[in-house]
Parts: C-alpha cells; sequence; structure tokens
C-alpha cells in the first residue's frame, strides 16, 4: 500500500520540454535508498536511485537525460530533459525504509504536442461559385479545427483523423464554401481556429473574391 506517501497520479508534459516528477514521503522514517522505475508492458525498469551513501544513480537509457534527486530529509523528484512520446509511461518512486521495506507511489505522464495549423485554397475552374479551404495539424491528442461564420459552408465538414504510429494524429478538414453567400454577407474573410490544450490559433483566412460593382 501507499502507506504515508504523496504524490500526483497523473502529469502532463509537452514534447521537447522538460517535466519533473515528485514523490514526498509524509510519514518520518529512515530513508535507505529511493529507486524510481518506468514501468512499460506492466514490467518495471529501474531508471534512477538515490541513496545518502551513493548519491544519484542514472541508468540507461535515461544517463543523459534525467536526474534523480533528494530533497532532505524524505521527498524525491526526477526531472526528464527533453521529453520524447517514447517518455510517455508510468513512473514508481520506491522508498527503501529501514526496517520497514518498500513503500511507493505510482505517476503516469502524458505527453501533449502540437504543430502548426496549414492552410490551402482551391480553386476549382469547372466548380463555379465555390471555394475549397483545407485545414490540417498534427497533435496528441488531436487538434479540433473550426471556421466562421459557418453560413458560407455548402456541406457540413469532411474531416479525417490519421492516427500516426507515433501516437499523434493528423487532422485534415476540408470546407465548402459558397462564395455567392461570402458575397451577400459582404465577407473580406474568414476565421480558421485550432483548439488544443497546448494553444488556441486563430487564423484570418483573406478572400480575394471580386465584389460586384453596383
Amino acid at each position: 500500500p501507499s502507506h504515508g506517501i504523496k504524490y500526483k497520479k497523473n502529469e502532463t508534459a509537452i514534447l521537447g520540454g522538460n517535466v519533473t516528477i515528485f514523490c514526498n514521503l509524509t510519514t518520518p522514517a529512515d530513508v535507505v535508498q529511493i529507486t524510481w522505475q518506468k514501468i512499460q508492458n506492466s514490467l518495471p525498469q529501474n531508471i534512477g536511485t538515490y541513496s545518502s551513501k551513493y548519491g544519484e544513480k542514472i541508468l540507461p537509457p535515461y544517463v543523459d537525460r534525467l536526474q534523480c534527486k533528494i530533497i532532505e530529509p524524505n521527498s524525491s523528484f526526477i526531472t526528464i530533459q527533453e521529453v520524447t512520446l517514447e517518455d510517455e509511461a508510468c513512473y514508481k518512486c520506491l522508498f527503501n525504509v529501514f526496517p520497514h521495506g518498500s513503500h511507493g507511489g505510482q505517476i503516469c505522464l502524458n505527453i501533449i504536442t502540437v504543430s502548426e495549423l496549414t492552410t490551402e485554397l482551391q480553386f476549382d475552374p469547372d466548380a463555379d461559385g465555390f471555394l475549397s479551404l483545407v485545414f490540417s495539424a498534427v497533435g496528441k491528442p488531436a487538434p479540433r479545427i473550426s471556421l466562421f461564420p459557418s453560413q458560407v459552408l455548402i456541406n457540413p465538414p469532411e474531416e479525417c483523423l490519421a492516427q500516426n504510429p507515433n501516437g499523434t494524429v493528423t487532422v485534415t478538414k476540408m470546407y465548402t464554401i459558397s462564395l455567392e453567400t461570402v458575397r451577400s454577407l459582404g465577407l473580406q474573410y474568414l476565421i480558421v481556429n485550432m483548439d488544443h490544450p497546448l494553444k488556441n490559433e486563430e487564423k484570418i483566412i483573406p478572400l480575394s473574391v471580386k465584389q460586384e460593382c453596383k
């Protein structure tokens, strides 16, 4: 049981950034060693240890990217630098307490990332009066894309979500716009919005639609 250990069950990190996870032993005890493990496919793998006798010891493959520290008397943290998607896992802190044995807590790390939003305008000379707009972005979790004002749409947008091997999702969304509605509303531009836990991005899409001369 996680007796007398305080920790956050879930932690979020940004791809490429640094993340620090903590474990605090809340009951005074004689800590012999603190071990941090990464749990992958249900198998625990030791990644770092700290003892007052031997100090910090980092194990491969984290040798250059991990710091394992202790804050006296009984609090430990690890910092993972330049987080990759492979770092998404659960991490376990184990306090080896004399003479009671090992007590631990488990923190699960969720990695998030998002790309820039790309835009493509497609004029189809055969489809007179229509304009196609294609937006795409890559992220984890999948970014949400929306277009304003929605009155200009001819049909509901077509959305395609492609799962990438690294765990990110490529979102592609295609909108078909009526240029007649654009003219009747007197619109000079449309606004596209990408919503993601990391950022909310808005882009203005200028419409070079020939205005009818009155």
